[in-house]
């Protein structure tokens, strides 16, 4: 499995629409053939901050996600409401097992 995690600062002004943009990413996202889950959320201590959690099967739904034309239109919609540039980050991971929490 190939987990994505994004940081994406977001002006505080902008959170309302920017949060639409994300949602309808997520949602068209967790559609594509190879991805397991497509998450957003905003961090509580930094609440102008989206974290995508993206989830997939193996890198080539990863790379047909990033060819997607709906990449592209996220990219270009959620550009003039980011504060910085995202940071991603990539994890391949060999085995997913449930914790029991504290």
């Amino acid at each position: 499995m190939i987990v994505i995690h994004s940081e994406v600062p977001i002006h505080n002004d902008s959170k309302a629409e920017a949060s639409k943009i994300l949602k309808d990413m997520a949602s068209t996202s967790r559609k594509e053939p190879g991805v397991i889950d497509y998450r957003v959320t905003f961090d509580i201590e930094a609440p102008a901050t989206a974290r995508i959690i993206e989830q997939y099967e193996d890198w080539d739904a990863v790379e047909a996600h990033e060819s997607s034309s709906h990449l592209e239109w996220f990219q270009d919609a959620i550009e003039p409401h980011m504060r910085a540039e995202p940071t991603l980050y990539q994890y391949e991971v060999t085995e997913k097992i449930e914790a029991k929490g504290p």
